[in-house]
């Protein structure tokens, strides 16, 4: 019977700890087509369910994957997110006096896919956008600083 009570106590703590909540997130989304033109980069809000995690992550959303599932049933859903498909990184980190967030887009290691014709300087621009739409809703009373990692010269 202890033991029954001694579980149930440590899952109760557990279960009050991980809250599955919506967090809608700003992404930059471009659909890739065969055409000639060069399609638009657009700033979508993409609602993503997460579990409760530090604050200063929320932005690392911005870079990942966004398959949306299409009406069309011969259309293969595929990755719409252009930071995602260049290997754009986001990495938020709160100062020890949890005054300052340093939000920084890594763009070190991007590559440009074959079939897109945006620069990488262009998606790290839309990055930088959804960054700028975002930050007074994630720890509106901090004072947040945005740093550019450069991709490195060939």
């Amino acid at each position: 019977m202890k033991t029954l009570l001694l579980s149930m106590l440590l899952m109760t703590g557990f279960s009050l700890g991980s809250t599955t909540t919506f967090l809608v997130v700003k992404m930059p989304v471009c659909l890739v087509d065969e055409g000639d033109s060069n399609p638009p980069i657009l700033i979508l809000d993409v609602p993503i369910l997460r579990s409760h995690g530090a604050p200063e992550s929320e932005f690392g959303f911005i870079c990942t994957e966004y398959k949306p599932h299409s009406a069309a049933k011969w259309v293969e859903p595929y990755n719409v997110n252009v930071a995602a498909m260049y290997g754009i990184r986001i990495d938020g980190t709160l100062s020890p006096k949890n005054d300052l967030l340093t939000i920084t887009i890594d763009a070190s290691k991007a590559k440009k896919p074959e079939d897109m014709r945006h620069s990488v300087d262009e998606v790290v621009d839309a990055v930088e956008k959804c960054v700028r739409l975002m930050e007074s809703a994630v720890l509106p009373i901090h004072k947040k600083v945005i740093v550019r990692k450069a991709k490195a010269s060939d």
